[in-house]
């Protein structure tokens, strides 16, 4: 283990025991009005102390809830800070298995098809998306993948399995980025085609800020199609 890696583990163990106290917020859910059937899910992994970040779009995610009969579902981080903002643990089994539970409650009050769920990202967040996906492929369709970076190094499956073959993932950065930033969009993007998913990536030349790209609300759609197998794909 690299000593970054063991202060950070330090430093997430006492953040998880001051911070005890804190109350997390609830998850944030878009939900197609109307439904009745069970509906797929996509859902938001926030950048570094950012929750609700780009959920906090109101009209335009129910627009898309709406639009492809999915819900879209943002799940606060697994460890709030002192200052109650939230941030990710890194550590992919925790953050899957939590991820997980929260999905499970969230599911006690909408109907959620949670074998058809795929999870989208920004900086922090798409770190975290990245690595459980690829981990945990039969729980996750794949990944939108928004300028991917963290405080540990990125930790994707390296053992491929069929389920990788039958995902998505779709990684985007700026290509004027910080350059940890889009170093790391190349790393995942190497090792999920090692791995046999199926993966599209773009670096936006011009685009130089940490922030999702500037065509985000137009290709959300077409990319959360994608990654779910909706529009007749068959996945």
């Amino acid at each position: 283990m690299s000593l970054r890696l063991q202060l950070f583990v330090i430093t997430a163990a006492l953040i998880v025991l001051e911070s005890a106290s804190y109350a997390k917020p609830a998850p944030v859910v878009y939900y197609p009005v109307g439904a009745t059937n069970a509906v797929p899910a996509m859902v938001w992994l926030h950048g570094y102390r950012s929750f609700p970040g780009a959920l906090s779009d109101k009209e335009y995610f129910q627009r898309v809830a709406d639009r492809l009969q999915i819900a879209v579902v943002g799940i606060p981080g697994t460890t709030t800070m002192p200052d109650e903002t939230l941030v990710w643990s890194e550590e992919p089994a925790a953050d899957h298995h939590y991820i997980q539970e929260v999905l499970a409650a969230v599911g006690q009050k909408y109907k959620l098809n949670l074998e058809r769920t795929g999870v989208f990202g920004f900086s922090q967040g798409a770190v975290v998306a990245a690595d459980i996906a690829s981990r945990y492929p039969t729980s996750y369709r794949g990944a939108l993948i928004l300028s991917p970076g963290a405080i540990t190094d990125p930790k994707p499956a390296t053992i491929a399995t069929e389920s990788h073959k039958l995902q998505m993932y779709v990684a985007v950065c700026g290509a004027q980025e910080h350059p940890m930033n889009v170093e790391t969009m190349r790393h995942y993007a190497k090792q999920l085609r090692k791995l046999g998913a199926k993966i599209v990536t773009k670096e936006y030349e011009g685009m130089k800020d940490h922030t999702r790209p500037p065509d985000f609300k137009e290709r959300f759609p077409e990319w959360a199609s994608q990654i779910l197998g909706l529009e007749g794909n068959g996945r």
